[in-house]
């Protein structure tokens, strides 16, 4: 089969390799559609950051060169010994987190903090871009009839976004600032709209992107590069501040923004992957008695509900996929696209093995 596997930074081949074959408890899957995620940006650009590459990985024992992907979903294709509760030709979506089930968080239900998870496509040797793909029983999730191909692949990044807003405690009629217009970013308007918020401000600096979140639903979007965006916000909110503000772009400006907008006992939400140290004020954090979440992927209990909402399209997810490509052009019409994409114009890009 082919598959597109991260030897290096910069080095993504699409290569020929064997069919997987599925162990105890595994499944391998016919891979019919499959996202590029940042993550797999950030791997391809200055990687590794989180594909294993001077010794194997604690839980899968994988070890680069890997096959990348984790957005995806596909038709059950072959069975382990002691699967009993799916059959050849179901149709899945792929929970992509793999956890020991022993350690103190996996105990308590909480999968995704488990101390050696592993993600699909990173620190596994098998991942979705690819024709197939091996994956463990307790990763799949059942795709109803009225969801397609395009909305399967988009379930996972959906169920992050999700995540951070049920954890929020969002109640109708809140109002959010969501800093930065992304994937990730835009999953978060729309979840917290389908949850009840009254509003949602958003920040942007590209017109093209600016554009298509207001077509997307935006209440309003900030050009921080043109006005004051904390201004604006505190004019909209009567001098009190939003609600709920989830910060979405890992940077010192967007983080300090959220605290800045949000009124007294308000939400932050840490959904954003800050690599470096920003400069930020403790103080102003006591001064209004705010609440704090930081968010790492997302609870696997959260998808099965999140799958009904986008089947019965409460999420419009599809509405974010701009491009679909063949596997062979993944690199150049994929991870370059997103990496050189300076006007924003490309949101996400789908592959189709």
């Amino acid at each position: 089969m082919k598959a597109a596997r991260w030897h290096a930074k910069l080095d993504i081949r699409v290569e020929d390799i064997e069919i997987p074959h599925p162990g105890a408890n595994e499944v391998v899957i016919k891979v019919k559609q499959a996202g590029i995620c940042g993550t797999d940006i950030h791997d391809y650009m200055s990687g590794p950051h989180s594909i294993p590459v001077d010794k194997p990985d604690p839980l899968t024992g994988a070890v680069a060169p890997v096959t990348m992907g984790h957005e995806l979903c596909g038709i059950v294709h072959e069975l382990g010994s002691g699967v009993t509760d799916w059959k050849e030709g179901d149709r899945v979506v792929i929970a992509p987190l793999q956890n020991c089930g022993k350690c103190y968080f996996c105990k308590r239900g909480l999968h995704h903090l488990c101390v050696i998870q592993a993600g699909l496509g990173l620190q596994t040797k098998e991942g979705g871009f690819a024709e197939y793909c091996k994956v463990k029983e307790y990763q799949l999730r059942k795709m109803p009839d009225n969801m397609n191909w395009a909305q399967g692949a988009m379930v996972e990044p959906t169920c992050l976004a999700m995540y951070g807003i049920r954890r929020s405690g969002l109640e109708p009629g809140d109002t959010l600032l969501i800093t930065g217009g992304g994937p990730i970013a835009v999953l978060n308007m729309m979840c917290a709209f389908v949850c009840g918020a009254s509003r949602v401000y958003m920040t942007e600096k590209h017109p093209a992107r600016i554009a298509k979140l207001l077509e997307l639903g935006a209440t309003e979007v900030f050009n921080v590069t043109e006005c004051d965006a904390l201004s604006e916000i505190m004019d909209r909110t009567e001098g009190l501040g939003v609600d709920i503000a989830v910060e979405c772009t890992g940077s010192e400006s967007g983080i300090n923004l959220c605290f800045d907008s949000l009124r007294k006992r308000g939400m932050y939400i840490q959904s954003g992957l800050s690599l470096g140290e920003v400069k930020v004020s403790p103080w102003k954090w006591a001064l209004k008695d705010l609440n704090m979440i930081g968010l790492w992927c997302c609870n696997p209990y959260d998808y099965d509900s999140v799958i009904k909402l986008v089947a019965d399209k409460r999420i419009e997810v599809e509405k974010l996929i701009t491009k679909t490509i063949k596997l062979d052009d993944i690199v150049t019409e994929g991870f370059e696209a997103l990496a050189r994409n300076k006007e924003k114009k490309e949101m996400k890009i789908h592959v189709i093995p």
